[in-house]
């Protein structure tokens, strides 16, 4: 594996705290989220169409943890991803708003399919640019009220992990018998099946929040449904909320190869019956999970006591209310060299043909799907020429951020990793528990692992046209992002 270039350009941020025991604190808020009917949705590049109702409320829900010194802030939103330069003004306006650095605040989006576009992503124009900027806009205001809420919610806490295993996904990268591999399903393949619990209570052991992360493409309710929806995330969260009383933020992890066991929804009300069983599954095992998970108190010594038979008894002793003894964040950002472009002949003739493929779909009145792909991929070809055009070095900034709390871990990347990223992070990481998460302050793309590059796929072809960049990754990305994250980590736990 490769950890850095020579010529990669490095910008960290560490801040800890010293190791002497303190109190935690913790509160939570959410608001709704759900953006004006006729919002363009994004997910599916064949559908893009305009919403045209509610399956349930999309929403926005933010953590704040504290040691007394330092403040983390984790906001875990219904969304497909939110972009740069959005993510960043964002984490930005919350942080001003709590006084704390913006590396302390982490954005995750749930990748559902189902969710509004925002603007960069299409050339929008009239009335559905409009509608796309007020949005953002009333957004990025609206993150950091719910942070401020979250702040005034604090309140002495103490915090528990735990791990479950639930069979929600497959990996999708299917090879057929001709070699091509596509969206389908393999068995065979790496899969991440933990389910990640975070339970976070008050001193007397009732529920603040709970955190449960899985690795699982929210694409349950497929491209024929024109509803705004959370997906699978909103029964699961319904159902865990109802039994621990408590608000939950689930955050995506390793998903960019993993799709629901049910499939891509095809329409009709078996997708519906699949959201709820698959959402089901989710809750079950993070609720099996949150439920084996002790805060305040614990099992004292034990006793023997004499009646009719001899009886091994113990009473439970409370935890100690000064339960942090460490508590960072750190990261890393990382500019990197995507692949070379081709040479000047072959963009210009690609940029060509897609020109005409688009003027001729809209000539003939095809389909919407059938248009949005065609002026995607337009898009694509126009930006590599320009790319091209101007000399500029082919890269993009990877951001790998990184949080301590005793002996859990959270690391996070602003992309798609694959499951396998997520197995070697958490296989050789130095903590007990540890969190890896994917879709976290803003997303660039997919990021594979090296051999996925030969073999092809949608992954690593398809989706740079459809993220619109120059040109694909390279099989470097994904050995620095599991390097980078296990060296955030290792300086967490050795701080």
């Amino acid at each position: 594996m490769i950890l850095e270039r020579p010529s990669i350009r490095k910008r960290d941020h560490m801040m800890t705290i010293p190791s002497d025991r303190r109190g935690l604190s913790a509160g939570v808020a959410r608001i709704g989220i759900t953006p004006p009917i006729g919002i363009r949705m994004v997910g599916y590049t064949v559908q893009e169409s305009c919403s045209e109702s509610v399956e349930r409320e999309l929403t926005a829900t933010a953590l704040v943890l504290s040691d007394g010194r330092s403040k983390v802030v984790l906001v875990a939103c219904d969304i497909l991803f939110i972009q740069s330069p959005h993510a960043g003004r964002m984490r930005e306006r919350i942080a001003a708003r709590l006084g704390i650095p913006a590396s302390h605040v982490l954005i995750n989006a749930s990748h559902t399919h189902l969710g509004p576009m925002l603007p960069g992503w299409n050339r929008e124009e009239g009335e559905q640019k409009q509608i796309q900027e007020g949005y953002v806009d009333w957004l990025e205001t609206s993150l950091a009220g719910l942070a401020s809420m979250a702040d005034r919610d604090l309140r002495p806490a103490r915090i528990g992990a735990g791990r479950g295993t639930v069979a929600i996904g497959v990996n999708r990268r299917e090879r057929l018998p001709d070699g091509r591999v596509i969206i389908g399903e393999n068995p065979a393949g790496a899969v991440d099946r933990e389910v990640s619990v975070l339970r976070i209570d008050d001193l007397s052991g009732r529920t603040i929040a709970t955190v449960y992360a899985a690795g699982c493409h929210t694409v349950v309710l497929g491209p024929k449904t024109h509803a705004l929806s959370p997906d699978f995330i909103g029964p699961a969260r319904q159902i865990i909320e109802s039994a621990t009383g408590a608000p939950s933020l689930f955050f995506q992890g390793a998903a960019a190869n993993i799709n629901p066991a049910c499939g891509i929804g095809g329409g009709g009300l078996d997708q519906f019956d699949d959201s709820l069983r698959i959402g089901a599954m989710l809750a079950g095992e993070t609720l099996k999970t949150w439920a084996g998970i002790r805060t305040h108190n614990r099992p004292g010594p034990r006793r023997i006591v004499q009646s009719v038979a001899a009886l091994s008894v113990w009473n439970y002793e409370p935890q100690p209310e000064e339960c942090v003894e460490f508590f960072g964040v750190a990261t890393r950002a990382l500019t990197l060299p995507l692949a070379p472009l081709p040479d000047r002949q072959t963009v210009e003739r690609q940029l060509q043909e897609r020109r005409q493929a688009r003027d001729d779909a809209e000539a003939r009145g095809d389909s919407l799907g059938a248009r949005n792909v065609a002026q995607r991929l337009y898009d694509w070809a126009d930006l590599v020429a320009r790319t091209q055009a101007s000399g500029s070095p082919v890269t993009r900034e990877l951001e790998v951020w990184a949080f301590r709390l005793n002996d859990i871990g959270i690391v996070a990347v602003n992309g798609e990793p694959f499951a396998e990223l997520s197995l070697e992070v958490k296989r050789r990481s130095p903590l007990a528990h540890t969190l890896f998460l994917g879709y976290s302050n803003g997303c660039l793309g997919y990021f594979p692992t090296p051999e996925a590059f030969a073999e092809g796929g949608m992954e690593v072809v398809e989706s740079v046209r459809n993220y619109v960049l120059p040109s694909s990754f390279t099989p470097e990305w994904g050995p620095t992002i599991v390097e980078t994250s296990l060296q955030l980590l290792e300086e967490l736990a050795h701080s």
